[in-house]
């Protein structure tokens, strides 16, 4: 008689909820995102993604805004599943809302904390204006206080955050220079490209000047010395 077979575990990839609470919250994710692959180029980085953290209950699971793991290479998944071999979270993001405020400061702070036991966990509400940055430490989260500059170092990432413009989150490096979006280091790219244009133009413009005068002078040249032959003969 054959033994039956198991049945293997599905881990959806949606739990069916909404991406973000409001277009802000969407905006910021997709950034932020953007923002932690350029900075970690070589990581994975992804927003929104089905984590499950016990392995063969699909109930297990959480969907951090923000999420980056410097031990997988850069891809894409269907989900995360924890519990497989470097999968060891490095920093995870919650964009906060009045409805999530409690789930994040309690339920997920818990369990990233606790089970996942992931380094760094930051929350960021962009209405409310305000940035909790945990940093575990001997496996409990400990608030850290931002630093003159006003940013928040993440020491064994070597990256800061802080916020601009009143409601956006960024990331700088520990000089304190902005990590730019794709958007913003292609406008950069094309603003070199763009200046190297301007200034290979203006060199050819003084080498066909130039190349204008030493013609001149050469046919100057050319005609003293005819008429200097003429007076010759």
């Amino acid at each position: 008689m054959l033994a039956p077979q198991e049945t293997p575990v599905i881990y959806p990839e949606s739990d069916g909820k909404p991406m973000a609470e409001t277009d802000v919250h969407r905006n910021l994710l997709l950034r932020m995102v953007d923002l932690l692959q350029n900075a970690f180029p070589n990581a994975y980085a992804s927003g929104n993604i089905c984590l499950y953290y016990e392995p063969g209950n699909p109930k297990k699971m959480i969907s951090p805004d923000a999420l980056l793991c410097c031990s997988q290479s850069k891809g894409e998944k269907r989900v995360y599943l924890a519990w497989e071999a470097n999968h060891q979270l490095d920093l995870v993001m919650e964009f906060s809302s009045f409805s999530t405020r409690r789930v994040d400061h309690y339920k997920k702070k818990q369990i990233y904390e606790k089970i996942l036991k992931v380094p760094y966990y930051i929350i960021f509400d962009p209405h409310a204006i305000y940035l909790n940055v945990y940093a575990l430490v001997e496996g409990n989260y400990q608030p850290q206080e931002a630093n003159e500059q006003g940013y928040w170092l993440l020491e064994t990432l070597k990256i800061q955050v802080g916020i601009e413009n009143s409601n956006t989150l960024r990331l700088f490096d520990m000089a304190g220079n902005l990590i730019p979006t794709t958007t913003e280091k292609e406008a950069q790219r094309a603003e070199k490209e763009a200046q190297r244009a301007e200034k290979l133009e203006k060199q050819l413009q003084q080498t066909t000047k130039q190349a204008e005068k030493d013609k001149q002078a050469l046919l100057e040249e050319i005609e003293t010395l005819r008429q200097q032959l003429q007076e010759k003969r």
